[in-house]
């Protein structure tokens, strides 16, 4: 079996949005997916309409949630002990990278720079800005 691959909340953002992208990452990576607890909360703060909560409730009951343990926590604790002066790491992606290490699981995210405790850390793929070309056209 492949390792874990860990899905940070900017990813499940996008692919709640429909995001092609990320759409394609879930689908490139399907056997191996799950969230932190994290996430599912994070989620749950931007639901806005009975309709996302359903899309929403569907998507973490597809692929596992690892809760957050005591080992987790103390972990988490580390991470911010070491980089919240260097890099300002807060509690939530603390507790996402804690998760990942007590778990061996691998962090697929977008924002690599919240997550300085992963040397060599790389997005799955790259955001497009989406520009309108009428204004680009028109410089």
């Amino acid at each position: 079996m492949s390792r874990r691959i860990l899905v940070d909340t900017d990813i499940v953002i996008d692919f709640l949005r429909g995001d092609q992208q990320a759409i394609s990452h879930f689908k490139a990576e399907l056997d191996s997916l799950c969230f932190s607890a994290i996430t599912v909360a994070e989620i749950y703060t931007g639901i806005q309409s009975k309709k996302e909560e359903t899309e929403v409730e569907r998507l973490f009951s597809i692929f596992p949630v690892i809760a957050v343990t005591g080992e987790t926590a103390r972990e988490a604790g580390r991470f911010i002990k070491l980089y919240r002066p260097s890099h300002s790491v807060e509690i939530p992606d603390a507790l996402i990278a804690a998760t990942c290490l007590v778990s061996d699981s691998q962090l697929h995210t977008l924002n690599v720079k919240h997550y300085p405790m992963f040397n060599g850390l790389k997005p799955p793929y790259k955001k497009h800005n989406k520009t309108n070309a009428l204004d680009s056209s028109s410089r």
